[in-house]
């Protein structure tokens, strides 16, 4: 699960940036509509124009925290919008609308919170709040209600940011007791796994060691076939201890066969842990084949540590030639020696 507060708020896809879309369209209609009640209406232009290149910046693609270069953008135009605003409203004393710049520079300061810079948030709205008061002392505007105005906002700005600490903190709850399951959801289908395999073990003793078993224990003499089939059945079960990564019963059975043919097979697993499917299939079919298709000779199969690119190598001697097979998962490549 995500806990990046951009990410569940979808603010890096279309869904966040047609929220952003809707503000500034409804908060631009608002300020055309109000550009008659200010001293230089081209300045709202401008202010509208900057709105717009803040929201833009703020629906860029990126990760959480918002990346710092663009962060101070955001900040810049709060600065500027405010700057340019503050002293622009004709009257005062019954502004209405006009107003406007000091309510959108703190939803983006709002949305910058949510963006992973709650901290620079507040240092943009401490740009807009000193911006403002200076502003209302240099044109003798009446001090509280400035006062008043940058308080509102700040209440805002509070909630957005304790809402980014509570969705985040809740997220990690959420993604905690996630993780926790699916550990719990590991651990089940690895015991699951071994029971199941520790199943096949004892079926494959049973099938083929205990009639060898009760077959020695009588009097009877060992015929020189039955030595043999012995001596191939206690390699077998060697390889299941010495190379438990090859105990699947296709190779088992072709293992078997290469040697009853007079094939020397050795497999070795330094794997250290549990093959996927994908590459269980690929060792298979590589080591399928060599037993397959060598007539003689010797084969040594080694699974590599699970650190390694490559997944096995397959070591054939065949008519005093060698060749090499090396698995990995883009499949296998033999290399004659």
């Amino acid at each position: 699960m995500q806990t990046d507060i951009t990410s569940i708020l979808r603010l890096n896809d279309w869904a966040g940036r047609v929220v952003l879309a809707f503000y500034g369209i409804g908060t631009a209609i608002v300020a055309v509509l109000n550009l008659s009640g200010l001293i230089v209406p081209g300045l709202g232009v401008v202010a509208i124009l900057l709105l717009w290149g803040g929201l833009f910046v703020l629906g860029r693609p990126d990760a959480e925290p918002f990346r710092l270069s663009r962060t101070i953008t955001v900040i810049a135009v709060v600065g500027v919008v405010t700057a340019i605003s503050s002293w622009n409203i004709a009257d005062v004393d019954n502004p209405g609308y006009s107003t406007w710049p000091l309510g959108a520079m703190t939803f983006l300061l709002f949305v910058l919170a949510q963006r992973g810079r709650r901290g620079w948030a507040w240092i943009g709205f401490g740009v807009l709040a000193a911006i403002s008061l200076v502003v209302g002392v240099v044109t003798e505007q009446d001090t509280l209600m400035v006062v008043n105005d940058v308080v509102r906002q700040a209440a805002t700005l509070l909630i957005g940011t304790l809402f980014a600490l509570v969705l985040r903190r809740s997220s990690q709850t959420i993604t905690s007791i996630q993780a926790n399951q699916l550990t719990r959801t590991t651990v089940a289908a690895a015991s699951a796994a071994a029971t199941r395999e520790r199943a096949a073990q004892n079926a494959r003793l049973e099938r083929d060691a205990r009639p060898a078993l009760e077959r020695i224990l009588q009097p009877e003499p060992l015929s020189e076939e039955e030595q043999q089939h012995f001596l191939l059945l206690e390699a077998t079960l060697r390889d299941g201890i010495r190379a438990s990564g090859f105990s699947s019963e296709r190779i088992a059975e072709a293992t078997r066969e290469a040697r009853e043919r007079g094939l020397t097979v050795m497999l070795l697993d330094d794997r250290g842990s549990e093959l996927v499917d994908g590459e269980r299939d690929l060792v298979e079919a590589a080591l399928l084949e060599q037993l397959a298709t060598t007539a003689d000779g010797a084969i040594t199969a080694r699974l590599s540590p699970h650190d390694r690119d490559e997944i096995a190598t397959i070591v054939v001697e065949e008519g005093g030639e060698y060749r090499r097979v090396v698995v990995t998962h883009d499949g296998a490549e033999v290399t004659h020696l």
